[in-house]
């Protein structure tokens, strides 16, 4: 995606979140256009004081770009249930965060440690699966927890499983790449 295409989703996102503080419904069509119709998975990642103020997104994805920037951005910051809504003071201090996911690849291995053992640190995002339970990290958040062990303890922790159920039970990765760019 060039630059300007990256300029133009951030925009989107912005507008988005300035309409549904505001009441307000200014035309968001005119973002909608012939690079915006793809389907991807996405992440909206709301950014407060260089802290995480909300982060909402979809791994695989049926709508456009276009669509899933607008639902996603207002799903950031009024419906990430760590934090409170969003509120009009705060917009001017947020920094919105985009990240366009490539398909997700099974990992295989004879066990999860093999698996494990195959991501790749600073690149890869990770879905982990096991028990009917789900979980991602965005590969920035190698950033936080660059190991990939505790990488993979704290996603069986967010899926709601046991912070080391991965060492003693099989489970289910998967790793994507991803596009991210964000405002100045």
């Amino acid at each position: 995606m060039n630059d300007q295409d990256k300029k133009k989703l951030l925009a989107l996102a912005r507008k988005s979140l300035e309409n549904e503080l505001n009441g307000s419904r200014n035309d968001l069509d005119i973002y909608d256009t012939a690079p915006f119709r793809e389907s991807n998975g996405l992440f909206v990642t709301l950014l407060k004081n260089g802290n995480l103020r909300g982060c909402i997104g979809r791994i695989e994805s049926d709508q456009s770009l276009y669509e899933n920037v607008v639902d996603l951005s207002k799903a950031a910051a009024f419906n990430d249930h760590r934090f409170d809504r969003l509120t009009p003071q705060e917009l001017d201090n947020i920094v919105i965060e985009i990240s366009i996911l490539s398909i997700p690849q099974d990992v295989e291995g004879d066990s999860s440690f093999d698996k494990v053992s195959k991501i790749v640190p600073d690149r890869d995002g990770v879905v982990l699966s096991a028990k009917g339970k789900r979980a991602t990290f965005l590969p920035q958040v190698w950033e936080s927890i660059p190991v990939r062990e505790n990488f993979v303890s704290e996603l069986c922790r967010k899926a709601g499983l046991s912070k080391n159920y991965w060492e003693k039970n099989p489970v289910n990765l998967s790793t994507y790449q991803v596009e991210f760019f964000k405002e100045d």
